[in-house]
């Protein structure tokens, strides 16, 4: 497909038009990166350097915990496509994911997938020049990043295992890892899943039907949707006009899905100052893949039996995936709709299910929404505390 269509693709799917009626400490926290905001908002921070099997450099971030807290395993958390791990600082203190585990005592990490703006680095590959470098889609970010880091985390730590919690495609890249090297199941105490994303034939979001539409599209290393582009110039434009929140919202909610204005009218601004932070073509395609015929390895066409020695991308062997999983999901989600969670609790063999009672709660309300710690950490804390999942 050529650069210029794929440039417009980016614009028709995630525009965000949100800087409307902007406070001082929005506009401030939209234009901080993570090291800057996590000490803009008071807390403490660590920046670590991991390098994947296959050479990829990834940033990790860590929110360590107070020196009176009592030790505690680490805690993983891990964004999903698009995003960063921004995500879970963006709403700020008492809201934020990664703040609320720091609160109660947990050593927080932060992962970055490669290709993101934090990420974009390797040992021999440059991302703006070698087109190898985009040659990936989320099984690479299971098997080399997602291992990688926990592997750097638990030596880091002296630990044996650490709590995860992943967001949309950053379940996806964990279940494949479980898949395909099962001795990480043990490493894992327990995984929670945020409107996780793996079958998603159901899902009602616009950009899905584009995803789907193009995943015929024979595909070449390349970005798309990468931090500073053409996304962020074209919201920062309409961000001129000046259009109310509620304006905004609605723009939003033809695309996402109303949520009852779950994120926050001062973390609009933020999300657009950190998001989107980049991804591969190929990554993008591949859920379009999915979204046809299922939670299945890259669909090659003409190349599947050379690669895979058949003629259909195989699916992934979720029988292998022993580690606990607690996925929580919701009835508004547009993009992981329920019945796909559904579906994905039958293939585990060890997880539980958790519908949030919070009906309007949307795909990005799991890690921007104000309600994050009504409906969300206090689920994750106290099944990690107590063993007792309360929806």
């Amino acid at each position: 497909m050529p650069l210029i269509w794929k440039e417009v693709l980016t614009i028709c799917i995630f525009i965000i038009p949100v800087h409307s009626l902007l406070t001082d400490k929005s506009k401030i926290r939209a234009d901080l990166n993570f090291t800057e905001l996590v000490t803009y908002d008071g807390y403490r921070h660590e920046t670590h350097k991991v390098v994947t099997e296959d050479g990829y450099k990834l940033t990790v971030f860590r929110i360590p915990p107070k020196s009176e807290c009592d030790k505690k395993l680490p805690l993983l958390f891990q964004h999903g496509l698009y995003l960063s791990g921004d995500d879970c600082i963006v709403p700020g203190p008492g809201v934020a994911h990664c703040y609320i585990y720091s609160d109660n005592c947990y050593d927080v990490w932060i992962g970055n997938s490669r290709g993101t703006r934090y990420s974009r680095d390797h040992v021999s590959l440059d991302p703006d020049t070698d087109d190898e470098f985009w040659d990936f889609s989320f099984p690479k970010l299971g098997i080399y990043d997602n291992a990688a880091v926990i592997d750097y985390i638990l030596r880091n730590t002296e630990q044996e295992q650490l709590y995860y919690v992943g967001h949309s495609a950053g379940v996806a890249s964990l279940i494949v890892l479980g898949s395909k090297k099962p001795e990480y199941n043990s490493k894992v105490k327990t995984a929670f899943g945020l409107s996780a994303t793996t079958w998603i034939g159901n899902a009602k979001l616009p950009m899905v039907t584009i995803q789907k539409l193009v995943s015929n599209f024979n595909v070449s290393g390349d970005e798309i949707l990468e931090h500073g582009g053409v996304v962020q110039i074209a919201a920062e434009s309409l961000c001129g006009l000046k259009l109310s929140y509620y304006k905004c919202s609605t723009i939003l909610f033809s695309i996402l899905g109303y949520d009852g204005f779950q994120i926050a009218k001062d973390v609009f601004p933020v999300v657009v100052g950190h998001a989107p932070a980049g991804v591969s073509w190929k990554h993008f395609v591949h859920w379009g893949q999915i979204a046809k015929d299922g939670f299945k390895e890259y669909d090659y066409k003409d190349d599947n039996v050379k690669i895979y020695g058949q003629s259909t991308p195989p699916e992934f062997e979720l029988e292998n995936v022993k580690m606990k999983f607690v996925l929580l999901a919701s009835e508004n989600d547009w993009l992981a709709d329920l019945k796909d969670v559904q579906k994905l609790h039958s293939k585990l063999p060890n997880s539980e299910l958790c519908v949030l009672k919070d009906k309007l709660f949307s795909h990005l309300a799991f890690v921007y929404g104000k309600g994050i710690p009504v409906s969300i950490t206090p689920s994750i804390t106290n099944y990690i505390e107590n063993n007792e999942l309360d929806c």
